[in-house]
């Protein structure tokens, strides 16, 4: 009775457990097959006589209060009649020549999807960091497939040989499909190349940020695909011209109002509607004290995110070309730069105000990457940096 409660514990049917010592850190389960009749793989030939036993101790998943575990597993070997080899039986839970069961194997993977580091992995699992990271390889697999809406952006990493990795995430469902080594221009090209046509036109959106190669891809590689500019990246220009003006303004100040100002950055760069009416009189003085041109650039960056926020496309679409028409000629430096950058970039643009799609879920699983960095003090092997993340939840 209680052999067979321990074997429906561990899962070993048709394991026979001959012994079982529980110590104060470890138990040891001493168990062996029954005998049964073997097919011999190179002739094909049955047998059920046996030649001798070997003794191999195993690991196993770790038991209650981090308990190890350890099935000590008397290993029959059987000889062939037919060619007189000799040949180990068959098992459900031990892959050749390994040293650990396959659920623990499997174990080790589901503590690998969390941020753990994988010296933790290792002492949770009573298992070597060598082993847990022989395990990655394996789980570093290439995309065989693109989704419909892709979406594109690098992220710091350096790992391997290459300071920025890129990230591809199926914008649909939220999930990475692969992780690409390098950002370089030919890299990119190299790899997507391995995609047939007939895959690469399943593409309908492609969502980036403003970035050249970015959209020099998707026009030779995703024919059937609409270049979407990702709302966050092209707001930032706006938001950054309004702390550029700011700085400019603060430089000129005496010590005692560059102080002062120094905290008006906050209210500068957050929007009007959001601010309470302590805040919003702040603001307001500010803006009519200190400088034409930073009130100039603050009321046009409020009316753009306005215009990215409105819920009518269509008029959002002309009231930003009539936006980036008047700041072309307008008579400040930072709006000029920002309007060219929005002319350049302006059929994208519209896109983004057209489509549901953004790269946001991108940057949530960006910050999970930059926590796993940190977690593991940083890869110097690009595969295992891939497996973990493609790995992450």
């Amino acid at each position: 009775m209680q052999n067979h409660f321990i074997t429906n514990l561990l899962d070993l049917k048709g394991v026979i457990v001959t012994k079982f010592r529980n110590r104060k850190n470890r138990i040891r389960i001493h168990i062996e097959l029954p005998i049964r009749e073997q097919t011999y793989p190179s002739c094909h030939s049955k047998t059920s006589r046996v030649h001798d036993y070997r003794f191999q101790l195993i690991k196993d998943i770790p038991f209650y209060y981090n308990k190890k575990v350890f099935l000590y597993y008397r290993k029959r070997r059987y000889v062939c009649l037919n060619c007189n080899k000799r040949f180990y039986e068959k098992n459900s839970f031990l892959p050749k020549r390994a040293r650990k069961t396959n659920r623990l194997s499997y174990f080790i993977i589901e503590l690998l999807k969390d941020k753990h580091s994988m010296k933790d992995v290792a002492k949770i699992s009573n298992v070597s960091s060598p082993t847990v990271a022989s395990l990655l390889p394996y789980l570093s697999t290439s995309a065989s497939y693109l989704p419909e809406v892709l979406c594109i952006d690098e992220f710091r990493a350096n790992s391997g040989n290459f300071k920025y990795q890129v990230s591809l995430i199926d914008g649909k469902i939220g999930k990475p499909i692969d992780i690409v080594e390098c950002r370089h221009k030919h890299y990119l090209f190299s790899y997507f190349n391995k995609f047939t046509l007939a895959e690469r036109n399943k593409v309908k959106y492609v969502i980036m940020d403003l970035w050249q190669p970015y959209k020099d891809l998707a026009k030779n590689f995703f024919p059937n695909a609409k270049i979407v500019a990702d709302r966050f990246h092209y707001a930032r220009y706006i938001v950054q011209a309004v702390d550029t003006v700011r700085k400019q303004v603060q430089s000129k100040l005496t010590p005692k109002e560059r102080i002062y100002f120094k905290h008006s950055r906050k209210l500068l760069l957050s929007r009007y509607i959001n601010l309470n009416r302590e805040q919003r009189e702040e603001l307001n003085y500010i803006l009519i004290n200190y400088s034409e041109e930073l009130r100039r650039v603050y009321n046009e960056k409020e009316e753009l995110l306005d215009i990215i926020h409105s819920n009518d496309k269509y008029k959002a679409i002309d009231k930003l070309n009539k936006w980036i028409k008047d700041n072309l000629d307008a008579n400040y430096e930072a709006l000029k730069e920002c309007a060219k950058t929005y002319s350049n970039w302006i059929q994208e643009i519209r896109n983004s105000l057209l489509v549901p799609y953004s790269n946001g879920v991108m940057e949530g699983y960006n910050n999970k990457i930059k926590v796993l960095k940190r977690v593991a003090f940083g890869f110097r092997n690009f595969q295992n940096f891939k497996a973990r993340i493609l790995l992450m939840n």
